[in-house]
């Protein structure tokens, strides 16, 4: 168990397409689509069971996701620094997000400001997001969108590069562990495996020859002594 934890965790090495899709963007679109149904209201009665389960998704995303993506990256070649470097914003824009539209006007009305107030009392009727919350919001979503997108279209590069094997050969979401049938073709494939092969069917060919040809009889073998001339 501490084994499959530690290889979800690590960033090393690399994770196929087919892998980050069924780990990491399926799970992300699903948990992200749960939430904001559970907000709106879309669910019904149900609500809060299926915000429980979204912030249970949304913790486990956050505790591998990071490392998923990197390993992505790395199947296409890239170090994934520039993915750590922008990581931080995605939780920092929505955060300050937050602290425009609703901390800061509840610290305004508590001091006594009544646009603050009305803005509040507003927000409960009629909920809307202002200009600049809105415009973090739409960047943090842009960037999501287009890591999401560029990491679950683009294809890995085939065969070893600087990061690892070729997840290919394995299973994407859990790297090291290759199955049967990719490890049966892979040995099919193994030249020095085939090499071998074909030189003890040569030996065992030759032995069976060997074994075939016929030996000279003890009558003939005497005939042909007595029958030779002395010198």
């Amino acid at each position: 168990m501490t084994s499959i934890f530690h290889k979800l965790k690590s960033s090393e090495g690399r994770l196929s397409q087919q892998g980050y899709i069924i780990g990491f963007a399926a799970p992300f679109i699903a948990v992200t689509l749960a939430t904001s149904a559970s907000f709106t209201g879309m669910v019904g009665a149900a609500g809060s069971i299926v915000l429980r389960v979204c912030v249970l998704g949304c913790t486990v995303l956050l505790a591998f996701g990071d490392a998923m993506n990197i390993r992505r990256y790395h199947d296409l070649g890239h170090s994934g620094r520039l993915y750590r470097l922008c990581r931080p914003g995605i939780v920092i824009l929505p955060v300050l997000a937050f602290i425009l539209q609703f901390l800061i006007p509840a610290q305004m009305a508590s001091a006594g400001d009544l646009g603050a107030l009305a803005f509040l009392m507003n927000q409960e009727v009629a909920p809307s997001m202002g200009p600049a919350p809105s415009a973090l919001l739409a960047i943090a979503f842009t960037g999501v969108a287009i890591n999401l997108i560029y990491l679950s279209l683009m294809p890995g590069q085939a065969g070893p590069n600087l990061y690892g094997p070729d997840p290919n050969n394995g299973i994407g979401a859990m790297p090291g562990v290759i199955p049967a049938t990719r490890s049966a073709e892979a040995s099919e494939n193994d030249p020095v495996r085939r090499a071998l092969e074909e030189y003890e069917t040569r030996q065992v060919a030759q032995s069976q020859k060997t074994a075939r040809a016929p030996t000279p009889t003890g009558g003939a073998a005497a005939r042909g002594a007595f029958g030779k001339k002395r010198s």
